[in-house]
């Protein structure tokens, strides 16, 4: 039986995926790949983590975490030089190695956090849905 803890996280992950592949998504439900640029409807994407989901550090860092289409994120195991690439070129030079430095650190939330950070992601999907008028 999963913790309070463990419950928190998977929800966590479950409306942050969500919260990466609406925010690029345009007004019609599309987004572009990060790495690879084919659209796609962005339910059919994923939450493509440069740094693995298993460095807690860089879990849900905005940065670290892109809309991928499925082929590149599973079939081509995140593209990561050219999610790397795409980053520098995104966000500035050495984002890339920034988030490889940070996702080393330890750091493991607590329910108090992880309930919080729920609750911002709840919030920031409800605008995207609003605004773009996405389901």
């Amino acid at each position: 039986m999963a913790t309070s803890r463990q419950k928190l996280v998977k929800d966590l992950d479950k409306v942050f995926s969500r919260f990466i592949r609406m925010r690029v998504s345009d007004d019609s439900g599309y987004s572009e790949c990060f790495t690879c640029g084919k659209t796609a409807k962005w339910k059919e994407g994923d939450a493509g983590h440069f740094m693995g989901r298993g460095a807690f550090a860089t879990r849900w860092d905005e940065k670290n975490v892109q809309f991928q289409c499925k082929r590149c994120n599973i079939f081509r195991h995140g593209e990561q030089y050219l999610f790397s690439v795409n980053l520098n070129r995104e966000y500035g030079e050495g984002t890339s190695d920034s988030l490889l430095r940070y996702s080393k650190q330890s750091k493991k939330y607590g329910v108090v956090e992880l309930t919080e950070m729920i609750m911002t992601y709840k919030d920031k999907v409800e605008e995207l849905r609003a605004s773009k008028g996405l389901e």
